[in-house]
């Protein structure tokens, strides 16, 4: 894969989560149970907050320093997604929206002035991801994570849609 593909992906996922997006009203977007019992708001914000995440490990990469990865003590990531859903849940819709667009331009912005193409894909590159391309990382936070989460958000809209006929 090349950097011009991993950005593709990532758009790729990202327009098509923006289609299912835009089926969503603005009043459904604070339903709860969407994604377990969040809403698309709380969901959004998680997303941004994971796509955050990958921005800042771009710029410490940049910056050529250790890589901080998140710390869970928790398989499923359970705590550190509590300690964001309480920081972002009082905050309005539209701040999570410009949150969940400007980090996503953000990553877009960083991935494409990266210069060294070769240092997001090598394994062992960076010691603190343990054998994982940069790039694998860039995608989980970002692309694979907004995919597992559009999918969740289709099915809650197809339950939707059965209910109403």
């Amino acid at each position: 894969m090349s950097k011009a593909e991993l950005i593709s992906r990532i758009e790729s996922e990202r327009r098509v989560l923006e289609e299912t997006l835009a089926r969503i009203p603005a009043e459904d977007m604070l339903v709860e149970g969407v994604v377990g019992w969040w809403s698309v708001k709380d969901t959004l914000a998680h997303i941004a907050m994971w796509y955050s995440r990958a921005v800042t490990l771009l710029f410490q990469a940049e910056r050529g320093g250790a890589l901080q990865l998140p710390r869970s003590n928790a398989p499923d990531w359970s705590d550190i997604n509590a300690r964001d859903y309480a920081s972002q849940k009082d905050r309005p819709l539209d701040r999570i929206q410009a949150d969940f667009h400007g980090a996503h331009q953000q990553l877009i912005k960083r991935l494409n002035a990266w210069a060294d193409e070769a240092a997001l894909f090598d394994p062992r590159r960076y010691p603190a991801l343990k054998g994982r391309a940069l790039a694998d990382y860039l995608w989980d936070y970002t692309g694979g994570h907004s995919a597992e989460h559009r999918a969740q958000i289709e099915s809650w809209l197809a339950g939707r849609s059965r209910a109403a006929h």
